[in-house]
């Protein structure tokens, strides 16, 4: 099989299994120039008359963090421009936006450019926006959480659709994309930053997951299959909490008896649903209150109080 046909087979997989376009008409591509939203682009005006597309038009977000931003703006233009498609340009100076708020630059940078993004999908009612995510960003992004400490949630990572969110790439690995650009001849544009392994995603991508795929040359396969059977999971415990609370759950209060005989895996779930928070300290703190009396401040004016039987918000926070 040709790497094209690769990539379009597990784009029309995914459609398959997990729905990520029902009906949309106009999409909105978030584009780098880089490799991925390049071949992105490319798998979605293939498949525009299949998924019954009216519109693709691209979105592109200058972080001006790069001597070489404006030669990327460039070439997202001329690329628009020789597939005669429409093409949006926003930027923000992220390095100025993260001092100030006190975020990463790639904090700060994922905020400004999604902004940008739902700003124009939301002005020029686009149905959704598609990102270049692939199968390497998800086991990335795993990996990140893994090492910082995480749950089910973290080892899942992102879903192939979330929000006004697609991902059709979710199943393609990086090197497919690759292999699907030069066989193609397509031209893309490089960020240097991606080869900085001072940023602890670039050190997962160029010297953790090398020698992971020594031990298992077919990584990425196999970790697609764990997420798939977590996520499962996950959907059977969420459903399971959510049923758990109504039945705890009265007004602003929760009933502590009933809690404490559920197991902790939904003990924490019906909390986290409780209280808005995913911090599992926050979690911990609150679930504490299962066991003694006394109240716990989660900031943003939450606070909560056992009160005999009942966690409460308290109604004077």
């Amino acid at each position: 099989m040709d790497p094209e046909s690769r990539v379009i087979r597990k784009v029309l997989l995914l459609q398959k299994e997990e729905k990520i376009f029902s009906g949309e008409k106009r999409v909105l591509i978030a584009f780098s120039g880089g490799v991925d939203s390049v071949v992105l682009t490319e798998v979605l005006l293939k498949l525009k008359n299949y998924f019954s597309f009216e519109e693709v038009a691209l979105a592109h977000f200058n972080h001006m963090l790069r001597e070489s931003a404006r030669r990327d703006v460039e070439f997202c233009k001329e690329f628009a421009r020789k597939r005669n498609l429409k093409i949006f340009i926003g930027e923000g100076d992220v390095k100025a936006f993260a001092k100030k708020h006190k975020m990463s630059l790639e904090e700060a940078g994922r905020y400004l450019r999604y902004k940008f993004l739902k700003e124009v999908a939301e002005s020029e009612n686009f149905d959704c926006i598609a990102t270049a995510h692939h199968l390497n960003d998800l086991l990335e992004t795993s990996l990140l959480f893994f090492t910082r400490g995480t749950g089910l949630d973290g080892l899942i990572g992102f879903p192939p659709r979330e929000g006004a969110l697609r991902r059709p790439l979710y199943y393609v690995k990086r090197s497919e994309i690759e292999e699907f650009a030069r066989f193609k001849g397509l031209k893309w544009v490089e960020d240097e930053t991606n080869y900085d392994l001072s940023i602890p995603r670039n050190r997962i991508r160029h010297r953790v997951i090398p020698e992971l795929k020594r031990i298992n040359k077919n990584l990425e396969e196999t970790f697609l299959k764990m997420v798939k059977v977590l996520r499962a999971e996950r959907e059977f415990l969420e459903e399971e909490a959510k049923r758990v609370l109504e039945e705890v759950k009265r007004e602003n209060c929760l009933d502590v008896k009933r809690l404490k005989g559920k197991p902790l895996a939904i003990q924490r779930r019906v909390i986290r649903m409780f209280i808005g928070e995913r911090d599992y300290e926050k979690i911990e703190l609150v679930r504490s209150l299962l066991e003694r009396g006394g109240e716990v401040n989660l900031g943003r004016g939450k606070v909560l109080k056992r009160k005999g039987r009942w966690i409460c918000f308290n109604p004077e926070a």
